[in-house]
């Protein structure tokens, strides 16, 4: 499935819309992004890893991030499979909720 749209703070934002994006602070877990006709938007944390990994994953590479160890370990073993039991039940905007607030940040730039 080809995803067609964003999330950038309160806006959603077509990918096809975006002109560029500025990168220079997602260590910090910030990008900007530049679209057609409108005024920068600045995503954070989850939207931005998403955005850029939408839009250009090798990105990311390189970049110094660091994570704690194991970091994605309750996200992806435990958070999954309970979100997709919300959903099941009828909790779908519970089950994203569930899914944004245990993505893991990062702690910071590794030196």
């Amino acid at each position: 499935m080809t995803r067609e749209f964003i999330k950038a703070g309160n806006i959603v934002l077509r990918l096809a819309d975006i002109e560029r994006i500025d990168i220079a602070d997602i260590e910090q877990g910030r990008m900007t992004v530049f679209h057609d006709g409108g005024k920068p938007l600045v995503a954070h944390d989850f939207d931005a890893f998403e955005i850029l990994m939408l839009l250009h994953p090798a990105a990311m590479e390189g970049r110094r991030l660091r994570w704690a160890k194991h970091a994605w370990a309750f996200h992806n073993l435990v958070a999954h499979p309970v979100m997709q039991l919300m959903v099941w039940i009828g909790f779908k905007k519970q089950a994203i909720w569930l899914h944004d607030v245990t993505v893991p940040k990062p702690r910071g730039v590794r030196v």
